[in-house]
């Protein structure tokens, strides 16, 4: 029993020196799963064979579990040492070589397979207390493996999850890619965007150093480019000079969950808070320049006021016309049907123009408005009594210059 449980331990020593971490947990597995088979009772020599061609990484936590157990059998028969061992080693044409570096990343990485999230418990039973929640596009590491569940750690989160609602390697990997962002982290400071893969193409834009731009995952691979969208457009940096990055996220804790709903809470607070009082000082300034603007009206004459309507009307018209729009006010004045004076008529809703009322009064109307209101007061009437105007060509009637009266 000594001399087999020697054996075993230094034929594992001996390998862990020679292989990488993939196959040390290769071999781990494969002799374990040998002596489990044959219910680690050999009666005679024995040649075992020993794949280390790497695994599928969804089993990267049944590696490590396996890498950590003790090995022991029962038998004291087995002469280990005179056992013939091959260890068949996976060779170049086996292993993709562009995911060789991917799956010794991912290969003890966990992603939640879920629309939303999924509950990280403070033990392995589906009863135990819910610590964190591992989100959409979270990434954790695997730290053990149990019946059904991982034990995981992600950004402050430890706890355990269940298996079913993971994947993990380079399964973890592909989904990762499916439902994070991907960005490229801009090397050196002015690197050309241009808008096709060749440096013969136009430049975009050019961005500098430490710069995020999100990866265009959905356009065409060109060797040696990286397709990326940049305010809006699309377009190619040269890959040499970006880091390529999955945006993956961490898992959070209840506390940190509820520290982020309280912030976020408060800004939304401060936010309309702001808004609030951005609004009433709307409408504070609002009230204050009518009041102005109607203290202003308010100190003016009838004349300045009939000028003032004359001049927003038909300021840039023939003089006759600008008569004629003073004589229609004096006309609804004296009408019956509208107001009984001037202001009460240029002010009644809907009638005239009067938003630049106010600063026509303060700056003072133009001589020839003046002047056409005082004959229009003083009873001239170019329309013969009429008391509506619009821009010609609207309406059949009496025409002056750009208007129609009827």
């Amino acid at each position: 029993m000594n001399k087999l449980s020697n054996n075993l331990s230094a034929m594992y020593t001996h390998y862990r020196k020679k292989i990488n971490k993939r196959t040390k947990q290769s071999v781990a597995l494969a002799l374990s799963t040998a002596l489990l088979i044959t219910g680690a009772y050999i009666d005679q020599p024995t040649k075992l064979t020993v794949d280390v061609s790497p695994k599928p990484a969804s089993t990267a936590g049944v590696f490590a579990a396996v890498s950590a157990m003790d090995l022991s059998v029962s038998s004291s028969n087995f002469d280990f040492a005179s056992a013939d061992v091959t260890v068949v080693a996976a060779t170049s044409d086996q292993v993709d070589p562009d995911k060789a570096d991917i799956y010794d990343e991912w290969a003890d990485k966990i992603v939640a397979d879920v629309d939303d999230f999924l509950y990280v418990r403070a033990e392995a039973d589906i009863a135990s207390e819910v610590v964190a929640k591992l989100r959409k596009g979270d990434m954790a590491t695997l730290v053990d493996v149990f019946d059904g569940w991982y034990e995981i750690e992600s950004g402050n989160a430890h706890g355990y999850v269940s298996a079913d609602y993971c994947v993990t390697g380079i399964e973890a990997y592909e989904l990762a890619l499916d439902v994070c962002d991907t960005y490229a982290t801009i090397d050196v400071n002015g690197l050309r965007v241009r808008d096709e893969a060749s440096e013969d193409a136009k430049i975009v834009t050019a961005v500098s150093k430490g710069t995020k731009l999100e990866v265009d995952t959905e356009a065409e691979e060109v060797e040696g480019w990286v397709a990326v969208k940049y305010d809006g457009k699309k377009g190619y940096v040269k890959a040499d000079y970006v880091q390529v990055d999955l945006a993956t996220g961490e898992a959070i804790t209840l506390e940190e969950e509820a520290e982020a709903i309280r912030a976020a809470e408060e800004a939304a607070a401060k936010k309309a808070a702001e808004q609030a009082a951005q609004k009433e000082a709307a409408k504070a300034a609002a009230a204050q320049t009518a009041s102005a603007k109607q203290s202003v009206i308010a100190s003016a004459d009838d004349l300045t006021l009939l000028a003032a309507i004359i001049q927003i009307e038909a300021g840039s018209e023939l003089y006759e016309g600008q008569v004629a729009v003073g004589a229609v006010v004096m006309n609804r004045v004296v009408s019956g049907s509208y107001a009984n004076s001037i202001e009460g008529v240029i002010f009644q809703k809907g009638q005239f123009s009067t938003s630049r009322m106010s600063s026509v009064v303060a700056n003072g109307p133009k001589a020839s408005c003046v002047q056409a209101a005082q004959e229009a007061m003083a009873g001239v009437d170019p329309t013969g009594g009429l008391t509506h105007f619009r821009r010609a060509g609207s309406k059949s009637g009496y025409i002056i210059g750009n208007h129609v009266f009827y």
